[in-house]
């Protein structure tokens, strides 16, 4: 099975650099065209199921993509964003100063960054995500629609790389990443294609 891990599109918060964590934020006009150019490069693909977070810029980018596609909808929790409960609201600049904020950018299985859980424990739920949309996938292609850091913790497993090391890999907004699950372990197709860059305007 082909297993096709996109972004959200972005929002504001994005674009100002914000922490979001659960917050409802919608997509913002680039964020929807930046979907809109992933389900026009993915529509011959004959993606027919999407597993989406449950988050407010997730689920409304896997809207986009289920109706362009014409594929079904799943809901999957264990694909939702950390909570980041101490830092939302706040921009990247704001945070420079916390001890926290710089060992999430350099060593962030060892950060707090929310009261439930660490990278480690998203890193597990994220993989029993996948398996999940493997056990229960017939098809031949699925995709997940999800986050930077569920996305890249997945990675890092599947690459045999330390968690630590997640941020050395760029997963933009509106971007799409292939994993080949038919394969013992997952191989990795490509990472970080942003078809709004890449596809001509009309």
């Amino acid at each position: 099975m082909l297993l096709y891990l996109i972004r959200h599109g972005q929002t504001d918060w994005n674009r100002d650099h914000r922490v979001m964590g659960h917050t409802p934020v919608p997509l913002n006009e680039r964020g929807r065209a930046g979907i809109e150019a992933v389900a026009l490069a993915l529509k011959a693909e004959g993606i027919s199921v999407i597993y989406t977070s449950t988050v407010a810029r997730a689920l409304e980018s896997a809207s986009i993509l289920a109706e362009e596609w014409g594929a079904s909808l799943r809901e999957e929790a264990r694909l939702n964003e950390a909570l980041f409960e101490p830092w939302v609201g706040m921009t990247y600049g704001e945070l420079e100063a916390s001890e926290q904020f710089r060992l999430y950018l350099s060593a962030p299985s060892r950060a707090r960054f929310s009261t439930n859980e660490g990278m480690a424990d998203i890193q597990r739920r994220a993989l029993a995500a996948v398996e999940r949309v493997i056990a229960e996938t017939g098809a031949e292609r699925a995709a997940i629609v999800s986050h930077s850091d569920i996305i890249k913790p997945i990675l890092t497993h599947y690459l045999g790389m330390d968690l630590d090391s997640m941020h050395r890999l760029s997963i933009a907004n509106a971007s799409v990443t292939l994993v080949d699950c038919s394969w013992a372990p997952p191989r990795i197709r490509f990472i970080n294609l942003v078809p709004s860059k890449w596809l001509a305007k009309p």
